[in-house]
C-alpha cells in the first residue's frame, strides 16, 4: 500500500507536466485544427534556454522566465513564417511541416549543446515532506505549484480577457468570428505563443525533475503530451488536464510494478488504443472533422486527397514523370555496371543504400501515396525486417530464405496494423502509425533476450543463395547486384499494381473514401492489401540492410529514419513510383556530397521537406 501511494504521488507530479504540454496541443488544435508536432521541440528548447541562462550566471527563476519568453517568440515565429503560408495547402502539408521543423530544431540543439545529457540544477530536491507513509520532495511541490499557477492563469486569461474569449469563440466557429471583424490571424499567432510558453514551462520542470537536459528529450515528452491531450479530449482543455494526470499515474504504476522499460510502452500503447477506438477522448466531443476521425457525429469523413488544398482548391497541374520500360531498362543497365567501374567500394555501398531506400520508398508509395494512408512510423517495419533476417541467418539459413522470412514477417505485421488502422483517416491515421513505429522500436529496444536490446545484434552472416550455391554475399558487389535485382522486380510489380484496377481503387479511396464506399469498393480490404504489400517491401529492405551492415541496433530504426522515408516520397511526388526512386537517389546522394557537415543532415532533410511542401507539393515527378 505504501508503494502504491508513492507511485500515485509520483504519477500526479509528472502528470501535471504532461497536462501543461497537453493544454498547449489542445489550445493550438482548437484554434487552428492543426496538430503541432513542434511542441516537443519547444519543450526541449525551453529546458536548454534555462540551462544556458543558469550557466551564464542567472538565477534559476530568472533563467526560466527568459526561457519561456524566448520559446514563446519562437513558437509565434514558427506559425507566422512556416505554417501560415501552408494554410490552404493539402491537409498533409502543415502536419508534415511541423514534423520537419521538429527535426530541424532537434538537430540544431545537438549542434549547439552537443548530443550528450547535461546536468540541470534542482535546488529543491534536497527537501522532502512526509505525507502518511510516502514523502514528497521540494521539487515535487514546486512542480505542483507551478503547474497549478500556470493552469489558473490560463483559465483566467481565457475566461476574463477579450483575447481569451475570442480564442474560445474561434475554436467554436471561425467563420462567425471573421464575420464580426476579428483578426483571426492574430489569434492564431497568440495560440501558438501560448502553446509554446506552456511547453517551455513544462520543459524547465522536466529538466528540474530529472536533473538533466538533452536534445532528444523533445520528441518523447511531446508525444506523451499529445497522448494526454488525446486521452482527455483533444478539443477540451479540462480533458487535457485529466488526460495528463491519468497518463502520469498509469506510467508511474507501470514503472513501479512492471519495470522502467514499460514506461513509454504504456504511453504509446494508450495513444494507439485511444486513436483507434475513441479518438474524441474521455471528455472531448464527437465533432472530429478537423481531427480526421472517421466516427464523427456529423458523418463527414475528411478527404485524404493530396491533390486538393484545405480550402478546396486543386493544386496547379504539373507535368508528371512516369515509368516506361525503355527508361527502366536504361536505369537498370546503368545501375548494374556500377561495381564494374573503377570506383571505390564505398561508392558501391552508397549505391546499395540508395537501392535499399528506393525499395522502402516503393512500399511507402503504395500506402502513403496511392492509398492516402500517411504512415509516419514506417521505420518500425524496416527494423522488424532487419532483425528477422539477422536472426534467421544466424541460425544457418541461406540469404534468400532469410529475406523471405523477413518479408513474410513484415507483411503479416503490416496486415495486422492495417486491420487496426484501415478505419481511420486524416490526422488520426498518421498519428496512429507514428505510435505503431514507436512501439515497435520500444519492443526492439527492450526485448533483450531476442534483439540484444540497446547493444543490438553483432556478426550477422552473409550466407549464400540457395539457388546459386557457389555464390557468396561477402563482397559488396554481390550484395549490390542482389539488391538491384530485388528492386527491379518490386518496381515492376508495384508499377503494374498502381496501373491496375487495384491501383485505381487505391487512388479512389484516397480522393474520397465515402464515394468509394458508395461505389461498392471493399475499402477495408484494399487498404489492408496496401499495408501487406508495403510491409513486404520493408521486410526485403530490412534484410538487405542487415546483410550490408552486419550489425543492427534500435538506433538505426528511430523516428528520424521514418522521417527520411517520408521526405523521399514527398520530394519525389506522392503516389509516383518514378519519383520515389528519384527521391531516394537525391536524399541519399546529397548528404554524401556534404560529408564535412554531416551534423547538418537532419536540418537539410527538414529544409528539403518543408520547401517541397511549400513551393512544390507535387514533388519532382508530380503527384499521381
Amino acid at each position: 500500500m505504501i508503494e502504491f501511494l508513492s507511485q500515485i504521488l509520483n504519477g500526479l507530479v509528472i502528470g501535471n507536466v504532461y497536462a501543461l504540454v497537453a493544454i498547449g496541443f489542445s489550445l493550438i488544435f482548437g484554434v487552428t485544427n492543426l496538430i503541432n508536432f513542434a511542441q516537443g521541440s519547444l519543450l526541449m528548447l525551453g529546458a536548454f534556454f534555462a540551462y544556458t541562462g543558469v550557466r551564464l550566471g542567472l538565477p534559476l527563476a530568472a533563467a526560466a522566465v527568459v526561457s519561456v519568453a524566448v520559446a514563446t517568440a519562437i513558437g509565434m515565429l514558427i506559425e507566422r513564417v512556416a505554417l501560415r503560408p501552408l494554410e490552404n495547402a493539402p491537409w498533409i502539408a502543415p502536419l508534415l511541416s511541423t514534423l520537419a521543423i521538429t527535426f530541424m530544431l532537434d538537430q540544431a540543439a545537438e549542434i549547439i549543446w552537443t548530443p550528450e545529457a547535461h546536468s540541470f540544477p534542482s535546488p529543491l530536491s534536497r527537501y522532502s515532506v512526509t505525507i502518511g507513509a510516502a514523502y514528497v520532495t521540494g521539487m515535487d511541490g514546486a512542480i505542483l505549484a507551478i503547474s497549478l499557477a500556470s493552469m489558473t492563469a490560463l483559465y483566467l486569461f481565457l475566461t476574463r480577457s477579450w483575447a481569451g474569449r475570442a480564442l474560445r469563440a474561434m475554436s467554436q466557429d471561425m467563420d462567425a468570428v471573421r464575420q464580426i471583424g476579428v483578426r483571426t490571424d492574430r489569434l492564431r499567432l497568440l495560440a501558438f505563443g501560448l502553446g509554446a510558453a506552456l511547453a517551455a514551462i513544462a520543459g524547465v520542470m522536466i529538466a528540474m525533475y530529472y536533473q538533466s537536459v538533452y536534445p532528444q528529450m523533445g520528441v518523447p515528452f511531446g508525444l506523451k503530451g499529445f497522448t494526454a491531450a488525446l486521452l482527455g479530449g483533444l478539443a477540451s482543455i479540462p480533458g487535457a488536464v485529466v488526460g495528463g494526470l491519468l497518463l502520469g499515474v498509469l506510467e508511474a504504476l507501470a514503472v513501479g510494478y512492471i519495470g522502467e522499460g514499460f514506461r513509454d510502452m504504456v504511453a504509446f500503447g494508450i495513444l494507439l488504443v485511444i486513436l483507434t477506438f475513441r479518438p474524441q477522448g474521455l471528455l472531448g466531443d464527437k465533432r472530429l472533422n478537423a481531427l480526421g476521425g472517421s466516427r464523427g457525429a456529423s458523418g463527414v469523413m475528411p478527404s485524404t486527397s493530396i491533390l486538393i488544398g484545405q480550402g478546396g482548391q486543386p493544386l496547379p497541374p504539373v507535368r508528371r514523370l512516369s515509368m516506361s520500360y525503355p527508361l527502366l531498362a536504361l536505369a537498370v543497365a546503368t545501375c548494374a555496371v556500377l561495381p564494374l567501374l573503377p570506383v571505390s567500394p564505398y561508392i558501391v555501398q552508397i549505391g546499395l543504400q540508395i537501392v535499399i531506400f528506393a525499395l522502402l520508398a516503393a512500399g511507402l508509395t503504395m500506402l502513403s501515396g496511392a492509398s492516402g494512408i500517411m504512415f509516419l512510423g514506417f521505420s518500425g517495419f524496416f527494423g522488424v525486417g532487419a532483425y528477422v533476417a539477422a536472426l534467421v541467418a544466424k541460425q544457418g539459413a541461406t540469404a534468400d530464405l532469410s529475406l523471405l522470412a523477413a518479408a513474410l514477417a513484415c507483411a503479416a505485421l503490416a496486415g495486422l496494423v492495417g486491420l487496426i488502422c484501415a478505419g481511420l483517416t486524416g490526422h488520426v491515421v498518421g498519428l496512429a502509425t507514428l505510435a505503431v513505429g514507436v512501439l515497435i522500436w520500444l519492443v526492439l529496444l527492450n526485448w533483450t533476450d531476442v534483439t540484444g536490446g540497446p547493444n543490438g545484434i553483432f556478426g550477422i552472416p552473409r550466407p549464400p543463395l540457395s539457388f546459386l550455391p557457389g555464390t557468396s554475399l561477402a563482397s559488396i558487389s554481390a550484395q549490390y547486384w542482389l539488391a538491384v535485382a530485388i528492386l527491379v522486380l518490386m518496381v515492376l510489380a508495384v508499377g503494374r499494381l498502381l496501373a491496375s484496377p487495384i491501383g485505381l481503387s487505391w487512388r479512389a479511396i484516397r480522393e474520397d473514401r465515402i464515394a468509394a464506399h458508395a461505389a461498392g469498393l471493399p475499402v477495408r480490404r484494399y487498404l489492408v492489401t496496401a499495408f501487406v504489400l508495403s510491409g513486404l517491401c520493408a521486410g526485403l529492405a530490412g534484410g538487405l540492410f542487415a546483410f550490408l551492415q552486419r550489425f543492427i541496433s534500435p538506433d538505426s530504426f528511430r523516428l528520424d529514419t521514418s522521417f527520411l522515408m517520408v521526405a523521399i516520397i514527398v520530394l519525389g511526388g506522392l503516389g509516383n513510383l518514378t519519383g520515389a526512386v528519384l527521391g531516394a537517389v537525391a536524399l541519399i546522394v546529397l548528404p554524401e556530397t556534404l560529408r564535412d557537415a554531416a551534423e547538418f543532415r537532419m536540418i537539410l532533410f527538414g529544409a528539403i521537406l518543408y520547401l517541397t511542401l511549400r513551393f512544390r507539393p507535387q514533388g519532382i515527378a508530380g503527384v499521381r
